[in-house]
Parts: C-alpha cells; structure tokens; sequence
C-alpha cells in the first residue's frame, strides 16, 4: 500500500529511550532527522507525544501538526525552512528566522481537547500532587508540561528515573510507592471536595509514570490530528496512514493505524505492543529512506 502520512510518537521512537532528560541532549539523531525532512516535503510527518510543544518545537520543525501532551492540545504548524533547524557557514539562519521560531509564530491554530476552565481546575490538582510527590521522592525528576497558549496551563506531569544506573530495582521498588502515594493524594483532594479527571498512565517496563490533568490518550491525538489535516481525506481516495511508537500508550493509534510499526530503541524494555511490525533503532533512518526511494508504497519490514 502507499502510505499517504506517517505519524510518530517522538521519545523512544524517533530519539532513543535511555536519553538524558536535557534540552540540548534529547535530540533525534542526524541522520533520522535528515530523512524525515525529505519526506515531509512529500506527504504530512506529525508527532504525537506526551512531550508539550515548547520542548518538541525545536526538535520537530519538519512536522506538519504536533499533538502534544497525549493530545490534550494539537497545533498545526506552518512548515519550517530546513535551514532554521542548524545554521551553517553557507546557509546561516537570520534573525527573523529566530524571532519566528521563539515566539511561536509558525503556529497556524491551536486546538485544546477540554475548556479552558475544566483542564485549568485539574491543572491546580496537578501542581499540588507534584509538589508533594517532589518533597516525598527526592530520587525521582519531574518533568512539568504545558499548554503553548498564553494561560500556559500545567496538564502534564512525568515522573521519571531513566537517568538512574538501575531501572528495573526502582520499576521494582520504586514504582509501587508512588503508585500508591500519588492515589492517596488523589483521594485527599477529592475529600477536600477537589474533585479531578486526573489520570495515571503507568507503563510495563519504561522507567517513568505520566499523570495528566484529564482523561486522554494517544487514539484521540490520532483521531485529531487527522481531522487537522485536508490531505488525508480527499475525494473519497483511500488513504494509509503509518503509526511509529515504542510504549504502551502508543497502542490506541497502533490499533487506528493502517500501518504500525513499533520501535525498539533499548534492550532493557519489553514492552507489550500492539503493532504488526518492528524495527530496531538503529534501523529506523534506513527503513524511512528506503519508503521515501520507494514512492511510499510499503510492503512490509
């Protein structure tokens, strides 16, 4: 079949599970950015992430539409210039190349799965869990997500702990305790008569838990994203559409996807996928390239 756009999840899949957690470091590699350009002037490449857009902005500017936050907001983006992404000594970037990107200016609309008032009470609720979890769990880090529109509201927290030598003695020790707290701080609030749409995601053998401000996952971010884009559906022509993840929660758009393909980016996960084809990481910038040679007409791995 010819596939007519790929949506790809970004941490795990298009850069590698065990990265550090930096700005600078959790980067897709040259070579899988390379090629993800060139196909994207092509056919639409969209992400859907747990990440917000304010971290993927920079490191996913080939992308058509972003959904982010497991699809508590999706954004469609006026595509990038290649050269706004590295400056060279022949291609340097200008200023309002910057300017542009810094403000977010490429973004055409933005589109938020809840109200504001809804997703802003249970971004209160949010806040509170992780500020109490920070104090009790020293050895974790928590990564805060936000909203790109001007209220910034938080709807997304990861507890992580891959920068930890060990994963599966704190999978093992560790995750259990949190579990744990993060549902009694839960039932607290909702005794102090907060009640929230909270909602755990816990993974089978990822080093982290994500707790959102409502109820959303990666289906709904797959179904919005598609909605977002006129080229999918166009005159009734069948399209296909390819789905690239490596974690549990890709699994609602691995079963929506014509084509799934989970990716496997550390031996130390074994997640239970349910997509139709694997590749390994360091194989994934030679599948798209062979795609992109091919016309896009995928007939399997």
């Amino acid at each position: 079949m010819q596939i007519s756009a790929i949506l790809s999840d970004y941490d795990g899949t298009l850069c590698p599970t065990g990265a550090v957690r930096n700005q600078d470091e959790n980067l897709i590699p040259a070579n899988v950015e390379e090629i993800l350009w060139d196909i994207s002037e092509k056919i639409p490449v969209c992400i859907v992430s747990s990440k917000d857009f304010a971290f993927l902005h920079n490191k996913t500017k080939f992308a058509n539409v972003l959904s982010c936050i497991l699809g508590i907001e999706t954004l469609v983006i006026s595509r990038h210039k290649k050269t706004m992404l590295t400056a060279t000594d022949q291609e340097p970037i200008s200023s309002d190349m910057i300017l542009q990107c810094q403000d977010f200016r490429c973004v055409k609309n933005s589109i938020l799965s809840v109200d504001d008032a809804t997703l802003q009470h249970s971004s209160e609720v949010l806040s509170q869990l992780a500020e109490e979890i920070a104090l009790e769990f020293n050895e974790v880090y928590i990564e805060h997500k936000f909203t790109s529109h001007s209220k910034k509201i938080l709807a997304g927290i990861t507890i992580d702990w891959r920068h930890t030598d060990d994963w599966k003695y704190f999978k093992a020790k560790l995750e259990p305790q949190l579990r744990k707290a993060i549902i009694e701080k839960q039932r607290d609030l909702q005794q102090q008569d907060r009640p929230n749409n909270i909602q755990i995601q816990t993974y089978a053998a990822h080093p982290f838990i994500d707790i959102y401000a409502i109820k959303c996952d990666k289906g709904i971010a797959y179904d919005r994203i598609i909605s977002e884009i006129p080229t999918i559906i166009e005159d009734n022509t069948i399209r296909h559409l390819m789905y690239l993840g490596d974690s549990e929660n890709d699994n609602p758009a691995f079963r929506k996807a014509d084509v799934s393909i989970g990716v496997k980016s550390d031996e130390r996960l074994n997640p239970n996928l349910e997509c139709k084809y694997t590749v390994k990481f360091d194989k994934l910038a030679g599948f798209l390239e062979k795609l992109h040679n091919d016309n896009f007409v995928f007939s399997g791995l």
